[in-house]
């Protein structure tokens, strides 16, 4: 028996027939999730090998958490040999599907927009939020060419991620290069970015759906992809400097929607797949989720850097949604620290003041003592901040109660892209959250900000409020250095 999804289990006598009907839990809220998509548009190129297996698999899983009302499948191909692909790999399909149609099309760009008319055809009155939100992409990460999972974040100029982080990258005019993967002569005649590494194998909105989230602004954002070609990365992979840390969080929700992907036994996580041709390269795979770590997950021995992200549950419930409860996320990461993670952290926040938010707090910390208690080991603090254009998306999400008093929180002027509270503001904050490690038991734990503005950030930290350890995207500098040397497994951090 394997466990999927927040402790939801499925016996091997449930495939052919619904989970929901042959188990007395409800579905979590990700299957769920994955009931409510009616379009699947499937790239012809992920139809073989590792890539068509996930694609498979992906359709079970459909099938069986709403056998009611299986979805429509577009099977998109741009080439005679991958229509000849695509034709081999229907009859496997067509029992798991409503309708299935082959089109042939000039370039991937065509995809969404056909993946959306179709959509539209069928059910006619859905606001087009909602539409995007019920389509799912199944494609190939580099379209037709060359694919590239792996490149530097450089956005983080003016912030305490351009600032406290590793250099990862480095640039002379305008060429930019992972560090490492040039020559030193090269890189001392360029200019270092620090930051961090993003890996990209799943974009579109993650499915928290967090109001206040900066994805929400983002051009092209709103429909779900997953690129299923995951072995492609390897020589990404190889290139890197052994202990470099790649992100694979920025853009989409992997580890929420990786039981989509799972068979029953528990095989087939994307996640799994990633950590471990990270592991066999040195290389350390970070998650970020507001979901769950399963325990189908191996992690004895791998490269593996888990966070959290976590608000008091009143206020999750307000502006992230569509995320699994505060208690699942910490159970998850507690089972994961204890099943061989490499490193953890929790990134808190962003600490949203609504009315009464001390005493939710307070709950928040009461939960994380008696789930993770001196298991934990650092924080990094994020602070409320608004992109330009949040306020208008804001306003036009809650009513005026509610965005009112979270505006009034920023200070008039923009500081490192973003709307933020006073330094002021910021500081209590920051001796608030240190309070409640203290209050609740969990002193060791220690603290650092996310991407606050620098000039600020050094003197909180003069002032013992924060400390510059490593944000939630880095492991520490002397773990690096383990990994660089191969002294693996890593020894117990001394306390």
């Amino acid at each position: 028996m394997s466990t999927i999804q927040s402790g939801y289990e499925f016996t091997e006598q449930d495939v052919g027939r619904s989970p929901v009907s042959s188990s007395k839990k409800q579905p979590p809220l990700m299957l769920e999730r994955l009931a409510e998509i009616d379009v699947i548009a499937i790239d012809a190129a992920v139809l073989a090998e590792h890539p068509g297996e996930r694609v498979k698999r992906f359709l079970e899983n459909r099938f069986l958490i709403a056998p009611h009302k299986r979805p429509l499948v577009l099977i998109t191909v741009h080439t005679d040999a991958e229509k000849q692909q695509a034709e081999q790999g229907l009859p496997g399909l067509r029992h798991l599907a409503a309708e299935i149609e082959i089109r042939p099309e000039n370039g991937r760009n065509e995809t969404a927009t056909n993946a959306l008319q179709l959509h539209q055809k069928h059910w006619p009155d859905v606001s087009m939020q909602e539409r995007k939100e019920r389509i799912f992409l199944l494609s190939r990460r580099g379209g037709g060419g060359k694919p590239q999972f792996i490149a530097p974040f450089t956005g983080g100029a003016g912030t305490t991620c351009g600032a406290w982080t590793p250099v990862v990258a480095y640039q002379k005019g305008k060429t930019v290069w992972i560090a490492g993967t040039r020559s030193h002569e090269e890189e001392r005649e360029a200019t270092p970015i620090r930051g961090f590494l993003r890996g990209n194998y799943a974009q579109g909105v993650c499915p928290a759906e967090c109001s206040f989230c900066y994805l929400r602004g983002l051009q092209g954002m709103g429909i779900k992809a997953t690129m299923l070609n995951l072995e492609d990365c390897v020589p990404e992979l190889e290139r890197l400097p052994r202990g470099s840390v790649v992100n694979w969080a920025e853009l989409g929700g992997p580890v929420e929607e990786d039981p989509w992907f799972v068979d029953r036994k528990g095989n087939g996580s994307l996640v799994q797949t990633i950590l471990d041709l990270s592991t066999e390269r040195g290389i350390v795979a970070y998650f970020l989720t507001k979901g769950v770590y399963e325990p189908y997950l191996e992690l004895e021995g791998k490269l593996a850097l888990f966070a959290i992200s976590l608000n008091a549950p009143a206020i999750s419930a307000v502006f992230e949604p569509g995320g699994a409860s505060a208690e699942a996320r910490l159970k998850g990461l507690a089972w994961a620290i204890d099943h061989g993670l490499m490193d953890h952290t929790i990134r808190l926040g962003p600490i949203i003041p609504i009315e009464g938010y001390e005493k939710h707090y307070h709950e928040l910390f009461q939960m994380m003592s008696d789930i993770l208690g001196q298991r934990l080991k650092r924080i990094t603090i994020d602070i409320l901040r608004f992109s330009r254009q949040m306020p208008g998306i804001l306003k036009a999400s809650f009513p005026p109660e509610i965005v009112t008093p979270l505006l009034a929180e920023m200070e008039a002027e923009v500081k490192a892209h973003k709307y933020r509270p006073s330094a002021e503001r910021q500081q209590q904050l920051y001796r608030w959250i240190n309070s409640l490690l203290v209050q609740y038991g969990m002193p060791q734990v220690k603290t650092t900000p996310c991407k606050a503005d620098p000039a600020e950030a050094f003197m909180f930290l003069k002032a013992g409020d924060i400390e510059s350890m490593p944000c939630a995207c880095h492991i520490s500098y002397r773990d690096r250095e383990r990994v660089r040397k191969r002294e693996l497994p890593l020894p117990v951090r001394e306390e």
